[in-house]
């Protein structure tokens, strides 16, 4: 049997519930830029999503780097301005609605890390 391979993205402990984490990942098979967001929901569990919007094939933040609403409740769409549930991704308003972020497969090690399964 073939051992998962992982990329560890960050510490679970650096984490803030009023922060989104970025972390590059490999270009994708167009030779693309890929990132990570690493966030905690709202019940403090650790979250990972792919970087792009489900309404078209952009970076969430349109380069920004702000992701959350300003209370925090929600990731934002920089470009369109949907709205995706914490925890679990769910676009709940925007022309995307009802479609959900990418979830990234992750563990936390046991040294703490958030680690990406591949």
């Amino acid at each position: 049997m073939v051992k998962p391979q992982t990329l560890r993205l960050c510490p679970r402990g650096d984490l803030d519930p009023r922060e989104v984490r970025c972390v590059s990942l490999e270009r994708d098979e167009q030779g693309r830029p890929r990132e990570a967001l690493v966030l905690l929901d709202e019940r403090g569990e650790v979250r990972a999503y792919l970087n792009r919007c489900e309404h078209l094939p952009i970076p969430l933040d349109a380069g920004s780097r702000e992701f959350l609403t300003e209370d925090g409740a929600h990731l934002r769409c920089g470009t369109h301005g949907a709205l995706f549930r914490r925890e679990d991704g769910l676009c709940v308003l925007g022309p995307c609605k009802d479609e959900s972020l990418l979830a990234l497969p992750i563990r936390i090690a046991a040294d703490g890390w958030v680690e990406l399964i591949e």
